[in-house]
C-alpha cells in the first residue's frame, strides 16, 4: 500500500513531533551507551555490538533501527550497522555530545512536567528536583559538570560565541569584564581574536579552577584573570565593557536588573554594556526557519527550568525597558549569523 493511501498521512508532520520524546530518548541511549564510539571504525551487527556494550541484543537492534530512521546510522542487507556523518556528533570524544546527554538526563525530566508549569506558572525544577535549577546543578556535581561541558562545548563556541565575536567590534575596549563568564571559554575566544583588550572572568568561586585552566591553556595569563564573587552584591570595577552572555535570560526583570545596576555603578565613562542573548522577534519580523525555532525552543527551556515569572527570551522592547531600569540606554541590537544578538547599551 502506498503512503498516500494511509489515512493518517496528512497528520504525519504532527505525529513526528508528538513522538519527539521517543526520538530524544533514542539519541540519549545511543550517546550514553557509546554506540557511536563502537561504530566509528566500521560496521557491526547488533549481536556483536550488544556484547561490547553489555546490553540485550534484541532490544539494541530495535534501537539501532530507530537510529537509522533518525539518520544517525545505516543498515546493510547483511545486518550490519554503520555510522553516518550525523552520527559522529554522538561520539564521546565529540565536543557536542554532552548536549544530547544533558537533554536526556536533566532537561527531559523538566519537559515531562511542563503541563503543571503552564497550569501554575511555577518552575518544573522545584517539583521535579525539589529545588531551584541552579541549586540542583550545584548540589549534584555530575549534573553540574555535564551542564558546564554542554555550555562550553565546541558547538556552543561555533554557534553562540564565534558569531557574536565576528559580528561586533570588541577590539575597541581596554578591559572587558565577563560577568557570569563561567570557565572563561567565551572571553578567551574573544581575546584570542582581539589582541588589544585585557579581560576579567567574574563568576562564582567554584569556577575558579576551570577558568584558570582555560586561561592558562590559551596562553592568556598576562591578559586575563578570574575573580570569584556574586554579581547580585557587586561586580569588579575597572571595565569599559561589561559582558553578560546567556545570563539575563535566566532571570526575571526584578532579578536581572540588580547585576545590571551593579555594572552601571562601576562602568568606565563612555563604556558599554553588552548582552549576548536570543531576542524574540516581533510580529512584523521573520518567524521562520531555524532562527525562530531555536529562539522559541530556548524560551521554552527557560519556562520549564525557571517558571513563567523568571527566565525568558526577551523582545527588543523588553530589553529596552530592562536596560532603562538599570540606568542604561539601548544603543544597538546587532544580529549575528546564528540565532543570537549582541545587544549594546550605554550608561545614561
Amino acid at each position: 500500500m502506498k503512503d498516500a493511501e494511509h489515512p493518517q498521512q496528512p497528520f504525519a508532520p504532527l505525529l513526528h513531533v508528538a513522538f519527539g520524546a521517543q526520538s530524544a530518548q533514542i539519541l540519549y541511549i545511543a550517546a550514553t551507551l557509546g554506540v557511536a564510539d563502537h561504530l566509528r571504525d566500521g560496521q557491526r551487527t547488533a549481536t556483536d555490538l550488544s556484547g561490547a556494550l553489555g546490553v540485550d541484543a534484541v532490544a539494541l537492534q530495535r534501537v539501532l533501527r530507530g537510529l537509522v530512521n533518525l539518520g544517525v546510522c545505516t543498515e546493510t542487507d547483511s545486518g550490519g550497522f554503520g555510522l553516518t556523518a550525523l552520527g559522529d556528533y554522538l561520539r564521546a570524544d565529540h565536543p557536542d555530545s554532552p548536549r544530547v546527554i544533558l537533554n536526556g538526563e536533566v532537561h527531559g525530566a523538566l519537559w515531562a512536567d511542563m503541563l503543571a508549569t503552564v497550569q501554575t506558572g511555577e518552575s518544573a525544577s522545584q517539583r521535579v528536583f525539589g529545588m531551584p535549577f541552579y541549586e540542583y546543578l550545584s548540589r549534584h556535581p555530575a549534573a553540574g559538570a555535564l551542564f558546564d561541558r554542554a555550555m562550553t562545548s565546541a558547538g556552543w563556541v561555533r554557534y553562540r560565541f564565534r558569531p557574536a565575536i565576528e559580528a561586533y567590534d570588541f577590539g575597541q575596549f581596554k578591559m572587558i569584564v565577563d560577568v557570569g563568564g563561567g570557565n572563561g571559554t567565551f572571553l578567551v575566544e574573544l581575546l584570542k581574536t582581539y589582541p588589544q583588550p585585557g579581560g576579567l572572568v567574574f563568576d562564582v568561586p567554584r569556577l575558579a579552577e576551570p577558568a584558570r585552566q582555560t586561561i592558562e591553556t590559551a596562553g592568556l595569563t598576562a591578559r586575563c584573570q578570574f575573580l570569584g564573587g556574586n554579581a547580585f552584591e557587586a561586580v569588579p570595577p575597572g571595565g569599559d565593557a561589561y559582558l553578560l552572555s546567556n545570563v539575563v535570560i535566566s532571570w526575571g526583570d526584578r532579578e536581572a536588573v540588580v547585576p545590571l545596576r551593579n555594572c552601571r555603578k562601576v562602568i568606565a565613562p563612555g563604556g558599554k554594556l553588552l548582552l549576548v542573548e536570543w531576542a524574540m522577534p516581533a510580529r512584523d519580523e521573520s518567524r521562520e526557519g531555524f532562527r525562530f525555532w531555536d529562539t522559541v525552543t530556548m524560551d521554552l527551556i527557560m519556562l520549564a527550568a525557571f517558571g513563567s515569572r523568571s527566565g525568558h527570551v526577551r523582545t527588543r522592547s523588553e530589553f529596552q525597558a530592562l536596560l532603562g531600569a538599570a540606568g542604561f540606554s539601548l544603543t544597538a541590537v546587532v544580529p549575528t549569523r546564528t540565532s543570537i544578538y549582541v545587544i549594546e547599551a550605554a550608561p545614561v
